[in-house]
């Protein structure tokens, strides 16, 4: 009897890891940076159209700027700007570099509008990841 127990315990535990685990990939496919800038717009992205565009226009070519660069080729701080140019917001560190995109009817503590930032390794300055602050909802 007490070995049939063990066995439904066990298998409740296993289930409950299991439907934590598909929330914890679900919430993150929901709140995924290519997803949040799918809703800031479709313009396609360009070097020459991202230097002209406006901060509003910039948030629609983000969606387009992700699906056309694979970030883990982002080695340096240097990358980024070479495709967007010198930053245009702050982020907590100085090897981060943050962009301000959408409408600055968005507020944070950042100033006005999302801010598409890309994190960098404080000690090599590796790009590590890419997020919107606050999320795009």
């Amino acid at each position: 009897m007490q070995n049939r127990e063990t066995n439904v315990r066990s298998r409740r535990v296993i289930l409950l890891l299991a439907i934590v685990g598909l929330l914890i990939l679900a919430h993150d496919w929901w709140y995924s940076v290519e997803r949040q800038a799918r809703k800031l717009g479709s313009r396609q992205f360009s070097v020459q159209a991202w230097a002209q565009a406006s901060q509003i226009q910039r948030g629609e070519m983000t969606a387009s700027f992700l699906e056309q660069y694979d970030l883990s080729d982002f080695d340096s701080r240097k990358k980024v700007e070479a495709l967007l140019g010198s930053q245009t917001a702050y982020f907590d560190y100085d090897s981060n570099v943050a962009y301000f995109v959408g409408p600055d009817t968005v507020q944070s503590m950042y100033g006005p509008g999302y801010l598409l930032v890309f994190e960098a390794d404080k000690d090599d300055g590796k790009i590590e990841r890419v997020f919107f602050f606050p999320r795009v909802k």
